[in-house]
């Protein structure tokens, strides 16, 4: 005979086995997006060009002019030294003129530390006679991610599964905030290891010395003496 007290402990049992299916074999498609926040939204980098415009002075270099400059070699160094570009107008009205201030702004770069080798001429259509001169390079830039739309319901959701958002601000805060995107693509080069302390550690170890640090009297964690 099934009585109440048999449906109510079925019941429990259901319950209790929906339960561990839940904790013990999640769904799949739960399994295939569980991905870390940087996963979900990962940094990508990008190209994009860094140079100064220099408008062609018959008289060479400008002191404003030395001072773009020098700030544009710093950040070429910053950004890994790759080729520096000096664009000449081809449709320039004084082209001598022009072609003399590309050769004033090449030899500038390289006083400030630029190789020649990696300072390349080239030509562009300015499309006006009194074009600038450009000088510049292409750093790598961290593509910050827009998560201010598109939103799910998090009020509404029925499955344990990460949100379209899921990272998304911690991502763009991280491309924000990293002072070499480079680092995204591949990890910087470890400094050489100070082999002048190495030696100097391991010969006092050799000998049977004492090879910490000596003892500072104000790192002393004595506790002071109470008053009597």
């Amino acid at each position: 005979m099934i009585t109440l007290s048999n449906l109510r402990l079925a019941g429990c049992g259901l319950a209790l086995a929906a339960l561990a299916a839940c904790a013990s074999a999640p769904p799949d498609k739960y399994i295939a997006h569980g991905l870390t926040p940087t996963e979900h939204f990962a940094v990508e980098t990008q190209a994009q060009p860094d140079q100064v415009a220099l408008a062609v002075h018959a008289e060479g270099v400008s002191v404003h002019q030395q001072a773009a400059l020098s700030e544009l070699a710093s950040r070429w160094r910053d950004a890994g030294g790759d080729v520096m570009v000096v664009k000449l107008p081809a449709d320039a009205a004084d082209p001598n003129r022009a072609k003399s201030m590309a050769y004033a702004v090449q030899s500038q770069l390289e006083g400030l530390g630029v190789p020649a080798d990696r300072i390349q001429l080239a030509a562009y259509q300015a499309g006006v006679p009194d074009g600038p001169v450009l000088a510049g390079f292409l750093r790598l830039a961290a593509k910050v991610q827009d998560c201010s739309g598109g939103w799910d319901n998090l009020s509404s959701t029925m499955a344990n599964e990460p949100y379209k958002h899921f990272g998304c601000a911690i991502t763009a805060n991280i491309a924000a905030q990293v002072a070499d995107p480079r680092d995204f693509v591949s990890p910087p080069g470890l400094a050489p290891a100070d082999n002048v302390r190495r030696q100097a550690v391991l010969g006092k170890y050799r000998e049977g010395k004492l090879t910490a640090s000596e003892k500072d009297d104000q790192a002393s964690g004595a506790v002071s003496t109470a008053v009597k």
